[in-house]
């Protein structure tokens, strides 16, 4: 595992479930790096059409098997040392659809 991700990264990580029992390994979308753990997000191949999430146009052009969607409501911080293999890296298309959403939605 790399000590530096990027915005965009797509990795097979230990991902935890919301119960805090257990885990499975699945793809996720790094979104900021934060020293030793990086802030990242939910890639599912089950279709979702809620307001946080994003089906990905060119997934395939990212490395990831299936259609998938990005889960901007399944956030968490996690430990760099739970990424295990990087996948590829979203297409440009995709990742300003993402920023665009994040900064839409976030606002504070």
């Amino acid at each position: 595992m790399t000590s530096i991700v990027e915005f965009g990264e797509v990795y097979v990580c230990i991902f935890p479930f919301t119960s805090g029992r257990g885990a499975k390994a699945r793809p996720v979308l790094v979104l900021v790096d934060l020293g030793s753990d990086c802030l990242v997000c939910r890639i599912t191949s089950v279709p979702h059409q809620g307001f946080l999430d994003l089906a990905l146009s060119k997934w395939q052009e990212t490395g990831l098997e299936k259609p998938s969607t990005i889960r901007l409501s399944r956030v968490v911080t996690i430990e760099k040392s739970l990424l295990k293999v990087r996948i590829g890296k979203l297409s440009n298309e995709d990742l300003s659809l993402v920023r665009k959403m994040w900064n839409e939605e976030f606002r504070l």
